[in-house]
């Protein structure tokens, strides 16, 4: 499982999460974001070696947005977009080390 730190640019300011990939075989991908406190299911494929495009939902407290984010990854740096029906955001991140030994990064890196 792949992990990664992320940062939705949203209108109400930087939301901090996690994105969790999985891939299933054949390019097809499951997994979770969690913003917010909230974990979010999403699925998808990959597009290509360095970029993938997920289906998913962000609740909040106050809503529930039908998603598509496309994402492109570039050695350990993630970007990408969200669209959703009302608006486009921008995803960053960067993905953390899972190996057995080492720390994860810290939070304020």
């Amino acid at each position: 499982m792949e992990k990664y730190k992320i940062v939705l640019e949203s209108q109400l300011g930087p939301r901090e999460g996690t994105l969790q990939l999985e891939e299933k075989g054949e390019g097809t991908l499951t997994g979770s974001i969690t913003l917010l406190g909230v974990e979010n299911a999403v699925f998808g494929e990959r597009i290509d070696n360095h970029s993938f495009r997920l289906s998913h939902h962000l609740r909040t407290q106050i809503s529930d947005l039908k998603c598509i984010s496309v994402f492109h990854l570039e050695c350990s740096k993630l970007s990408g977009t969200l669209y959703n029906d009302k608006n486009t955001m921008l995803w960053h991140g960067e993905r953390v080390s899972t190996k057995k030994g080492v720390n994860e990064k810290n939070d304020r890196e």
